[in-house]
């Protein structure tokens, strides 16, 4: 009975797709707000009792820093790896200068809460907030002036395009948008009354919004128009972030979902955790972190795409087969064998030996595995990918192997 058992979970697992996305150890149970990567080492995240986590490692070691308050800072922004800014309730903003080590207080002459920060430049930045809050600074945070929004919801977001055309979406479906500096701000119709959390645009005219109830929304037209989008969720979603115009992530209420093709479609990527994800970002188009309750930050360094098991049969041997479809455009499909359990490294090079995509990075037991490589942001040409596995049996040598593929646009 226990050997059946044992299949039928087995044969549940294998036909599951798992996401790369891997917890990381914070040392705090504080619920995580917003989350802050200035470059693929260097990260910032905060949170709920004046919480601020710090690392240098990608997020292998993080470290808490010392605030002096005990408000919930609700998101930060780093302009570099030294010089970042805060916000939080009563319309706080702390400002450090030296990788969070020490904060000043700035004043930010509002005492609304300030919920979402975001900076175009090293000089210009704002933070909008509830009852319609909009604050705009022009020297890195050292002065603030407060600007009228013409609403009195929630802006839950707000995002530069430049120092003149900046957007913020809020509460009840409500997006504002000015093109000189705040001076002016002209309400757009979203389409929704749903609450709006998060606004990002990766160009000019392309632009996408998330809220509750899974609504995603996309203009092409600079914020003039919306279009509702399929997330294939109704679950909450609180931020969203585009690499570039194809590849973006969304999260939510036990949700990560991602797409590479503008939108048009969602793929769910699975992980184990029930709770709220509030932020997520990317410091290249495959490195993400996103952080939310209970302490919680994930990770991932192949854009969240799974790695499918394909069988518990253990080989006859070692293998890597060659990718499918080749030539391919943008996806391919790559198998591997493993005889035995062990590290697994499967990494892509273009043809000067630049690393440009990390597959896999992780233990696994022996199988055999897929896992789904997208060359949507690379250009056309031959490229490599690269199996090593070192075997949990000391006695055991490595395996290695290297096959080439053709990405054709």
């Amino acid at each position: 009975m226990k050997i059946i058992t044992s299949l039928i979970i087995f044969t549940l697992i294998c036909s599951q797709s798992y996401s790369q996305w891997i917890q990381q150890t914070t040392g705090t149970n504080e619920t995580l707000l917003g989350v802050s990567f200035p470059n693929l080492q260097t990260g910032f995240v905060s949170g709920t009792n004046g919480t601020i986590l710090h690392t240098e490692t990608h997020g292998e070691t993080w470290h808490i820093r010392t605030t002096g308050t005990t408000r919930f800072l609700r998101d930060l922004f780093f302009i570099n790896a030294t010089t970042g800014l805060v916000v939080g309730e009563s319309g706080l903003i702390l400002k450090t200068t030296n990788a969070g080590i020490n904060w000043t207080t700035q004043i930010s002459n509002t005492t609304e809460h300030l919920v979402h920060i975001h900076f175009t430049d090293s000089q210009t930045g704002f933070a909008s907030g509830q009852n319609g809050v909009i604050i705009r600074t022009t020297n890195t945070g050292n002065n603030w002036t407060t600007q009228n929004s013409g609403v009195n919801v929630e802006l839950a977001c707000i995002t530069l395009i430049t120092s003149d055309l900046v957007f913020a979406a809020g509460f009840n479906g409500t997006i504002l948008k000015t093109t000189n500096s705040g001076n002016n701000w002209i309400a757009h119709s979203s389409g929704t009354a749903e609450n709006l959390r998060s606004i990002y645009f990766p160009e000019t005219n392309t632009g996408f919004a998330a809220g509750y109830s899974g609504v995603i929304l996309k203009t092409t037209n600079s914020g003039v128009n919306w279009t509702p989008l399929n997330s294939g969720t109704s679950n909450n979603l609180f931020a969203i972030f585009f690499y570039n115009l194809s590849t973006g992530t969304a999260v939510g209420t036990s949700k990560i979902i991602r797409t590479t093709d503008g939108g048009a479609s969602w793929i769910n990527q699975p992980i184990p955790f029930t709770g709220d994800l509030y932020d997520v970002t990317f410091a290249d188009i495959n490195s993400g972190w996103a952080a939310g309750q209970t302490g919680k930050v994930f990770y991932t360094n192949s854009g969240g795409v799974g790695i499918k098991i394909i069988s518990s049969k253990i080989p006859e041997t070692y293998s890597l087969n060659q990718n499918y479809p080749n030539p391919f455009n943008p996806n391919t499909i790559i198998r591997y064998n493993l005889l035995q359990s062990g590290n697994v490294s499967l990494k892509v090079f273009d043809l000067l030996g630049n690393e440009v995509a990390v597959l896999v990075n992780e233990k696994q037991l022996h199988g055999t595995y897929e896992v789904e490589f997208n060359g949507n942001n690379l250009s056309s040409g031959f490229y490599f990918y690269r199996i090593v596995v070192h075997s949990d049996k000391i006695e055991t040598e490595s395996f290695t192997d290297t096959k080439k593929m053709t990405l054709i646009k």
